[in-house]
């Protein structure tokens, strides 16, 4: 069987492996896809040299077996993240999950929710669930998406079923200045903590600019308004950014080509 995962990096200071799936069913004006094809931090630490001549091959399940076997024996493995493009759109996503269960993983879904009522049942339980909301706001929903306005109810009723199902569910969102700004995140949180809990942690990525889209990258202050005002309504907010993030060790190409690292 074919899968849709085309690229694998492995971060030595948590052994966590990070599964790169191709394509999606969102066509974000701001994804990072639009800049990067691999991991950006190879890009960024000068990993790969020349990275764009390597061509995409899909994995098959058992390739993709082999290589979380081979990780585990050779390096160490304790967390997968599934990542995108968009894992839910993979045929083979639930025979994926399959071999990722029984080897003590805690794994992290990264998705747009689109399409997670149709996957819910298969997702493990050691699995959190990472679920990325464009816009609470409609139009703008739509307008970065380039899906149906309607389209986020159905990502919303989403959101519920995966917090009524009893997996960890975590809410993220970008700050994008003048269009997702703290006004926004605050209106996203008010939601989560009236429709579901104010327990359910929200993490405020900060938007990382691309060719596509015409927005700047948020400043640091931006950045702690908008956690702010979101823990008027939730106890666990947190911001993720490369303003306080730190370098903790290496990545390292799993693949398509393995044996290059930097450090982190």
């Amino acid at each position: 069987m074919k899968t849709l995962i085309y690229h694998i990096t492995y971060y030595d200071y948590g052994k966590s492996a990070y599964i790169h799936f191709a394509g999606c069913n969102f066509r974000c004006l701001g994804c990072i896809r639009n800049k990067f094809t691999w991991d950006h931090h190879l890009y960024e630490e000068g990993v790969v040299k020349g990275v764009g001549s390597l061509g995409l091959r899909m994995l098959s399940l058992e390739e993709f077996r082999k290589i979380i076997e081979g990780v585990e024996r050779e390096m160490g493995l304790e967390r997968v993240v599934l990542g995108g493009g968009e894992p839910t759109i993979d045929p083979a996503f639930c025979s994926i999950m399959e071999v990722l269960s029984g080897r003590g993983l805690e794994i992290a879904l990264l998705t747009n929710g689109l399409l997670l009522d149709k996957v819910l049942n298969c997702i493990l339980k050691s699995c959190a669930i990472e679920l990325s909301i464009k816009s609470i706001r409609p139009e703008r929903f739509s307008m970065y998406t380039r899906r149906a306005e309607g389209d986020l109810s159905v990502v919303l009723k989403n959101m519920s079923l995966a917090f009524q199902s009893g997996l960890e569910l975590i809410v993220e969102t970008i700050l994008i200045p003048e269009f997702n700004e703290a006004r926004d995140i605050e209106l996203l949180a008010e939601y989560i903590a009236l429709n579901l809990s104010e327990d359910v942690p929200m993490i405020i990525d900060e938007y990382v600019p691309v060719p596509s889209a015409p927005w700047r990258r948020p400043t640091l202050e931006e950045l702690t308004e908008a956690r702010k005002r979101a823990e008027k309504h939730l106890r666990r907010v947190v911001v993720r950014s490369s303003y306080t993030m730190k370098r903790l060790g290496k990545i390292h190409l799993v693949y398509p080509e393995i044996g290059k690292t930097e450090t982190l």
